[in-house]
């Protein structure tokens, strides 16, 4: 099934929308309009189609920084996390590995609304940021970020692991979030052969 992406400018249309999360749905009901006046992020919104008014999901991107340290590289190099390795020329990878910060896009918001769960909308909005982000010539970028949701009653990290992101810190009981990143440009499976 096709779905049709729109840039959200306004956010009237949301006023009803619920994801099943109740801060994420007030926060969408209510404070979205003033991240996106204020150029925290871009907001879209996903329909069926263009005559459909029922919002499927809601998403928002920012543009982001990775910083990886050395444990984080030698696991993600050896494919021990569960991120792709990133397929690097050989005259780049020296210089990607002495490098502390990535460009990165952060999926700052995801939701999809309670009556679209469990059909795999969300997959599908995450491989379509993913290529939209490695088809874009505004600037570089090479991971995808995202603030994962941790918390009991309210846990996305499985969700973005099947997505194929790897947390790059310890979870804190204390954050409530868990921050993950994915690598845009995956060496291919022709390429581990």
């Amino acid at each position: 099934m096709e779905y049709l992406f729109e840039s959200l400018d306004d956010t009237s249309c949301l006023h009803d929308f619920k994801c099943g999360v109740a801060p994420m749905d007030c926060f969408i009901q209510d404070g979205l309009n003033l991240s996106i006046t204020n150029h925290y992020c871009n907001a879209y919104l996903v329909r069926e189609n263009a005559e459909e008014s029922m919002v499927m999901a809601v998403f928002a991107l920012s543009f982001d920084s990775l910083d990886l340290d050395v444990d984080d590289k030698d696991e993600m190099m050896s494919g021990v996390s569960c991120t792709d390795i990133p397929k690097l020329t050989d005259n780049y990878r020296e210089i990607f590995l002495n490098k502390s910060h990535y460009p990165a896009l952060e999926i700052a918001y995801l939701a999809v609304s309670e009556e679209c769960h469990f059909k795999g909308l969300g997959r599908i909005i995450v491989e379509a940021i993913a290529q939209k982000a490695q088809m874009q010539d505004l600037a570089g970028c090479q991971f995808l970020t995202v603030e994962a949701l941790n918390a009991v009653g309210n846990n996305a990290v499985g969700f973005y692991e099947k997505c194929g992101f790897s947390s790059c810190e310890y979870p804190n009981p204390n954050k409530g979030t868990l921050r993950m990143f994915r690598t845009l440009y995956p060496i291919s499976v022709e390429d581990k052969i």
